[in-house]
């Protein structure tokens, strides 16, 4: 029994600190994503998830981690529905199908569009989503195919899939 005290002291003493290795998180505080773009320029990647909030990293992983950090760690990435890879996407796409931030069921489609509008284009996809997933993308990098990520193009202020 006195074990048990003397957890509950220490978990309580180190919460008070700050110092538990885990963060509790009011859901109310959360910033959900529905639609991701990734665009890789030169030797960084930029991460934008729309209403102004994007990153630029040297990887995928640092851009979405900065991502995180200017929105202090509130930024629910889990909930993105679609992955959106502006040209070219040969490496963007191994990143994606590599990061683990991203839900395997969300959908993928690539632009040659070099900056589309996010709130545009997720409202799109809203509607007309990409039933190209990240696990497909995966398996094809998997089994040496050549990914088929499908083409979104932007038509007369919105966007339709090329046919």
């Amino acid at each position: 029994m006195k074990k048990v005290i003397w957890v509950l002291i220490v978990v309580l003493f180190l919460g008070a600190l700050d110092l538990l290795p885990f963060r509790s998180k009011e859901l109310a505080d959360l910033l959900p994503v529905k639609t991701v773009i990734i665009t890789r320029s030169g030797a960084e990647y930029t991460v934008d998830v729309g209403a102004g909030v994007k990153a630029v990293g040297d990887t995928l992983s640092e851009a979405l981690k900065r991502l995180q950090e200017q929105t202090s760690e509130d930024l629910f990435l889990p909930t993105a529905e679609q992955v959106v890879l502006t040209e070219p996407t040969d490496e963007a796409a191994e990143a994606v199908a590599e990061e683990s931030a991203f839900r395997p069921a969300a959908g993928i489609c690539r632009t040659p569009d070099p900056a589309p509008d996010p709130n545009a284009l997720g409202r799109y996809l809203q509607t007309h989503p990409s039933d190209y997933t990240i696990v497909d993308l995966q398996a094809a990098i998997a089994e040496g195919r050549e990914p088929e990520i499908p083409v979104i193009l932007p038509v007369g202020g919105g966007y339709r899939f090329e046919d």
